[in-house]
C-alpha cells in the first residue's frame, strides 16, 4: 500500500506543479470550430464510465446541436476517480486537453485560481440562473463570476444488505432510525454482530476508498456528527479536536478492534454480498439492479450532534484555453438548463429549486421510493455538508494522505496521527 501511495503522491505533485503553471497550450480563448465546416469535435472529461449515465449526457449534446445548428462530434473520456484530478491536471496542459470537464468540489477552488475554467454567466443567463440554490453555487463562484456549475448535489446514505441483517437476527438500519436509534453506536453493533454471527464484513468504506482516496469521505459523517471538523472556512483546524479524535476512535476500533470493516488491501465488496453496509450516493443505486440480496437504505448514523452527513458535490466546467471555449461554455450551459437537471435527478440531485422541490423528484430514481428518497436522500440534502476545500487542497490532499497512512496499523496512535494531519493542514490553511 505505501508503494503504490509513493507513486500517487509522485503523480499527484507533478499534476500540482503543471496546474499552477500558466498554461501555453490549446490556443485562442475565442471558438474557432464555429466559423469552420464540418463537425465540431467537443472532447467531454468525466469520472463515470457507467453507459446509461454517458448515453444520457450524450443526448444533451445532441439535442443542443440541433439547437445551435451545428454538428457535434462528441468524445466523452472517463478517467477513474482516483486518478482524475492528476490526469486531468496534466491533459489541461496539453493538446489533449477536454473542452469540457467534471470538477470535484474539493478541487473547485484550485481549479478557478489556475484560471482554466471559462467564465459562465453570459452562457447560463440563457436559462434562469437564478433557479439555482445560491448555497450550492458558492463554490464554483468567485468575485461574482460563476466558474462551473453543480450538476450534482448529492448525500452519502448508508445502503444495507437486509438479508445479512435477517441471519444475525437484528434490527435493519431504517429500522433504527425510525426508532431514533440510528447512531454510530448501534451502527457499530450492527457491524460487529453481522460479523460474528455470518462472517461476513459488516461494513466497506465509501466505494472501497476510506483508507486512500475517501478518506475525509468516509470519516467526515463520524467526525462531524460528533462536533469536529477537518478545518473550517474561518482557517481554524478541527481534525485533531477531542471530538474528531473520539469519531476516528471509534471507526479505527471497528476495524482492528472488532475486525467488522473491509480492512486496508482488501476487495471484498457490498454490491457482491462481501459487505452488510456501505456509504453510498444516489448514483450508485443502478448497481443494486442486479444483486441477488434483498436490500434497503437508510441516511447515515447520527452522533452526539446529530446527523451530518456529507454531501457529494461535482461541478461542470469549459476549458478557458480550448479552441472550442464559445461553444463549450453554451454546452455547459445547456446540460445544466432545468429540464437537463430534472432528467438528470434520479442520478445526480440537482441544485436547482424548481426540480429539487417538485414531487417528480422523489420518484426519479426508479429503484427506490418516493419515501426512501425523502429519506435517505431529499432530507440529507438539507443537512447534509460538502467536504472542506481550498484553494491549496491539492497540496493539502499530497501531504496529509502520507500521514493518513500511518493510521491504517492496529498499533497506531490515534491522537499522534491527528496531531501530524493537523500541522499538514495549518501550514496551508489560514
Amino acid at each position: 500500500m505505501r508503494s503504490s501511495l509513493k507513486m500517487r503522491v509522485i503523480c499527484m505533485l507533478l499534476s500540482l506543479f503543471m496546474l499552477i503553471v500558466p498554461v501555453v497550450a490549446g490556443g485562442s480563448t475565442e471558438s474557432k470550430a464555429a466559423a469552420s465546416s464540418g463537425p465540431v469535435h467537443i472532447k467531454i472529461a468525466t469520472w463515470t464510465s457507467n453507459p446509461d449515465q454517458i448515453a444520457l449526457l450524450q443526448s444533451f449534446v445532441d439535442e443542443f446541436a440541433a439547437k445551435e445548428g451545428i454538428e457535434i462530434n462528441a468524445e466523452f473520456e472517463s478517467i477513474e476517480f482516483g486518478e482524475y484530478n492528476t490526469k486531468l491536471s496534466l491533459e489541461l496542459q496539453g493538446s489533449q486537453a477536454p473542452d469540457v470537464f467534471w470538477v470535484l468540489e474539493t478541487s473547485a477552488p484550485a481549479f478557478i485560481a489556475s484560471g482554466l475554467l471559462a467564465p459562465l454567466d453570459e452562457a447560463l443567463a440563457e436559462y434562469n440562473p437564478e433557479d439555482f440554490s445560491a448555497k450550492a453555487m458558492e463554490l464554483w463562484q468567485n468575485g461574482g463570476t460563476t466558474y462551473a456549475v453543480p450538476f450534482s448535489t448529492s448525500p452519502f446514505f448508508m445502503i444495507y444488505n437486509a438479508d445479512l441483517f435477517a441471519a444475525a437476527g437484528i434490527e435493519t438500519p431504517d429500522q433504527l432510525a425510525a426508532e431514533g436509534n440510528w447512531n454510530w453506536d448501534t451502527f457499530r453493533a450492527a457491524s460487529k454482530a453481522i460479523k460474528d454471527a455470518t462472517g461476513v464484513w459488516g461494513y466497506q468504506t465509501v466505494d472501497g476508498g476510506g483508507y486512500d482516496v475517501r478518506i475525509l469521505h468516509n470519516l467526515c459523517p463520524i467526525i462531524r456528527s460528533y462536533g469536529g471538523d477537518a478545518w473550517t472556512n474561518d482557517g481554524q483546524i478541527l481534525i485533531n479536536s477531542p471530538e474528531s479524535a473520539e469519531a476516528v476512535q471509534l471507526f479505527h476500533d471497528m476495524v482492528y478492534v472488532d475486525g467488522s470493516v473491509v480492512p486496508p488491501g482488501d476487495q471484498s465488496d457490498f454490491f457482491s454480498g462481501a459487505a452488510a453496509m456501505t456509504a453510498a450516493q444516489v448514483s450508485r443505486v443502478s448497481k443494486l439492479s442486479d444483486v441477488d440480496f434483498a436490500w434497503g437504505v437508510a441516511p447515515m448514523p447520527a452522533g452526539p450532534m446529530g446527523d451530518v452527513p456529507v454531501t457529494g458535490q461535482a461541478g461542470i466546467g469549459a476549458y478557458s484555453k480550448g479552441p472550442n471555449v464559445e461553444i463549450a461554455k453554451k454546452l455547459v450551459a445547456y446540460m445544466t438548463n432545468e429540464e437537463c437537471v430534472a432528467r438528470m435527478a434520479g442520478i445526480w440531485p440537482p441544485a436547482r429549486y424548481s426540480v429539487l422541490e417538485s414531487p417528480d423528484f422523489l420518484t426519479s430514481q426508479p429503484l427506490l421510493t418516493a419515501d426512501q428518497m425523502a429519506a435517505a436522500v431529499g432530507g440529507s440534502i438539507e443537512t447534509g455538508r460538502v467536504l472542506p476545500s481550498h484553494v491549496m487542497y491539492p497540496q493539502i490532499e499530497v501531504e496529509s494522505r502520507i500521514v493518513w497512512d500511518r493510521l491504517w496499523n492496529p498499533n497506531a496512535d490515534v491522537q499522534a496521527v491527528l496531531d501530524g494531519v493537523a500541522e499538514v493542514y495549518a501550514k496551508y490553511i489560514k
